[in-house]
């Protein structure tokens, strides 16, 4: 199934989470699925009837790793002891879904950045390199579905 790219945006934001940083070993590894789940378990307790997307932000891309924040549109103190908060302002996509049987999702977000030039965008790395959407219950990118983001301008 071949991908299918669109244009969207986001308006200012506060995302309120944890941050992690690490080596792509450690995610590979799994610590990024450890902390979703961490994260979605705690959310579930405090905030039963609430299904926002959980929202993943990536920058400082380095050759041996890079930092995570993983949370929530907004201000939070119930889900997270000693929140981490990362202000952004609006922002333009170029957004895909990431299904389960798409593959590698590092080889989608290639495709994507061959996209980006072909259509005459440029990444914007000003903020973060990568914004990822994920819905409640998510498990991990081979058993659920994602949004992936990389910011344009």
């Amino acid at each position: 199934m071949d991908a299918i790219y669109e244009i969207a945006e986001r308006p200012a934001q506060r995302i309120t989470g944890r941050l992690w940083d690490g080596t792509f070993v450690e995610a590979a590894d799994g610590a990024i699925h450890r902390l979703i789940a961490e994260t979605q378990e705690h959310r579930r307790r405090t905030h039963p009837r609430d299904h926002a997307a959980l929202i993943g932000l990536s920058w400082n891309a380095r050759p041996e790793g890079f930092s995570y924040l993983i949370g929530y549109v907004g201000e939070d103190r119930a889900t997270f002891a000693a929140p981490e908060h990362m202000d952004l302002p609006a922002m333009r996509f170029v957004t895909t879904m990431h299904h389960p049987e798409g593959g590698d999702v590092f080889v989608q977000y290639r495709k994507m950045f061959d996209w980006i030039a072909a259509a005459g965008y440029a990444a914007d790395q000003t903020h973060l390199h990568y914004r990822e959407e994920y819905e409640a219950g998510f498990v991990s990118p081979s058993a659920s579905s994602l949004r992936l983001m990389v910011p344009i301008r």
